[in-house]
Order: structure tokens, then C-alpha cells, then sequence
């Protein structure tokens, strides 16, 4: 039977590797643009990637919520697309060392988490893993309006 700790690595590797395929896609001319005016734009859904993995980061270190004017400003420089891979990666880096840092028990406690807050599932405490399985999830949806987003300029994926 697998660990928590290789199950949410897995997810969370299995994710990036889809994202990075999308980042290596884009160029520095697309990050500010979007589908249609009032939607996110590439830089818009890549900052959201890495800002509220940062938020739960904090939440998972026991801090007090981090604002996303803040959590973005730690994500570091968006000009670019490789200073998003960059900060991205180095956000995910984090995330991994946490995961790492705690044991099979660490990761099944149940943590108190904002109701009504995304990851909670609507309950007030989640197992911490299940934490970074939000993390994922919430990083795929996004990559996958990202894909959208390439495919309505005519980069159809199933031709990648």
C-alpha cells in the first residue's frame, strides 16, 4: 500500500508536469492576455497557481492567513514566463519540503481549517494531507483553463 506521502508527491508531480507542458507553451506575449475581456488573463491564472499555494502553505504552517495581495507579492516576479516557472517552481519546492518534514501521522491529523474555505470541503478540520491534495486540485483546474485558453487560439492539444 502506497503512503501518504507518495500519494500526495505523486499528485502534486503529476499536476506540475501537466502545468509545465503548458508553460512551455507559452511566450511572454500571451501572459496578458485572455478569451475575452472580464476572464483571468495567462499571467492572471499562473499568479493564482502559485499565490494560494502560498496561502495554504501558511495555513499548513499553523500561521495566520495570508492575504493574496501578499501571498502574490511572495510569489516573487511575473513579467516574465520563465520568472513564473521560476517563482512556481520554487513555490512547489516549499510545498514538497513541508511534506517531507512531517510524518504519516503528521499527515493524517486532522488540521482546523476556515469553513467554508475552499479546501475544507465544508467541514472544520481535514486531514492535513488532504490539504495538499487541494493544492492539486485547485492547480489543475487551473491548467486546464489554461489549455482552454491555448486552444481557443488554435494550439489544439491533441496535436501536442
Amino acid at each position: 500500500m502506497h503512503s501518504l506521502h507518495e500519494l500526495v508527491l505523486g499528485r502534486l508531480a503529476t499536476v506540475r508536469k501537466d502545468l509545465d507542458a503548458i508553460i512551455s507553451r507559452l511566450d511572454d506575449g500571451l501572459l496578458d492576455w485572455a478569451p475575452r475581456e472580464g476572464m483571468r488573463t495567462v499571467r492572471g491564472q499562473l499568479v493564482e497557481i502559485g499565490a494560494t499555494e502560498i496561502q495554504d502553505q501558511h495555513l499548513l504552517r499553523g500561521h495566520t492567513h495570508v492575504e493574496y495581495p501578499e501571498a502574490e507579492a511572495q510569489l516573487g516576479d511575473s513579467s516574465t514566463v520563465e520568472a513564473l516557472r521560476q517563482g512556481l517552481k520554487k513555490v512547489r519546492h516549499d510545498t514538497v519540503v513541508m511534506i517531507e518534514a512531517w510524518t504519516e501521522d503528521d499527515l493524517a491529523e486532522e488540521i482546523a481549517v476556515p469553513h467554508g474555505w475552499f479546501e475544507s470541503l465544508g467541514l472544520h478540520e481535514v486531514p492535513r494531507a488532504e490539504v495538499f491534495r487541494s493544492i492539486a486540485l485547485h492547480e489543475w483546474y487551473h491548467t486546464g483553463q489554461l489549455v482552454s485558453y491555448l486552444w481557443a487560439r488554435g494550439d489544439d492539444p491533441y496535436k501536442w
